[in-house]
């Protein structure tokens, strides 16, 4: 019977340590440990979140990072601030798994902070290192900004557009292809697209910030239920509420 137990037991606790992975009982279906926590603390680094984002359950946010309001990170997508900070300003949003971390310092001496300006979208995808975006900046599928690169304000990365390492993407500019080149100026019609990707990327996260309620949609069903509804069984529940109550003979 030892025989039986004890590799049981060892792979349990294998299982245990390794963290959310399966972990087979006997007669019963397996099921998932995630010990996966979105926003973490690394030390004395401390993220610090404005008002009205939505982080997805599957981001990570780690270390030095400031968020101001309305930002979005969605699923998938990690922020990491350990060697240096990031700083995101407003109505910023950050696609699936992009990664956004930083260098301790850079070669031509200047910070190696990742700062990103107001209004700027992040597809799904993108390395940022080390870099500087702007304000009304679109960022591309699967993009790469490399560390000391610097997108100025209005500035538009095509989908998988690699920027080296201290290229300068000036404003109202489209550049695309590896390593980056210059395409065309950016229209006013481009930055009215921006704006209504930005807008409908909102609404989607409000969408699915709203399922992730502190507490519990039983107050949903009340407002929809028939009683609600329909004036006729309004009173009858009321007549049987008052007669719970003393105040109506039968």
């Amino acid at each position: 019977m030892k025989k039986i137990i004890r590799p049981l037991v060892g792979l349990i606790k294998r299982q245990f340590q390794q963290g959310a992975q399966p972990v087979p009982f006997v007669g019963t279906q397996p099921f998932m440990i995630s010990k996966h926590r979105n926003i973490m603390a690394l030390y004395d680094l401390v993220p610090e979140i404005g008002s009205q984002h939505f982080i997805a359950s599957t981001a990570t946010i780690i270390g030095d990072v400031e968020l101001a309001s309305q930002c979005v990170v969605w699923y998938g997508a990690i922020l990491r601030g350990d060697l240096n900070g990031i700083r995101i300003l407003n109505r910023v949003i950050i696609g699936e798994r992009s990664v956004l971390h930083t260098a301790s310092s850079l070669p031509n001496g200047m910070p190696a902070v990742l700062s990103i300006g107001n209004n700027v979208m992040v597809q799904n995808d993108c390395t940022l290192y080390s870099c500087t975006i702007g304000e009304n900046c679109f960022i591309g599928y699967r993009s790469i900004i490399l560390e000391g690169a610097k997108l100025e304000d209005g500035a538009v990365l095509a989908p998988g557009t690699v920027v080296p390492a201290g290229r300068l993407i000036p404003s109202n500019q489209l550049w695309a292809g590896n390593p980056a080149q210059y395409v065309r100026d950016v229209e006013e019609k481009d930055l009215n697209q921006l704006s209504y990707i930005i807008g409908n990327q909102f609404s989607m996260a409000r969408e699915h910030d709203y399922e992730y309620l502190p507490y519990n949609s039983a107050y949903l069903q009340k407002e929809n239920s028939p009683e609600d509804s329909n004036p006729e069984l309004v009173a009858t529940f009321r007549q049987y509420e008052d007669w719970e109550e003393g105040s109506v003979k039968l």
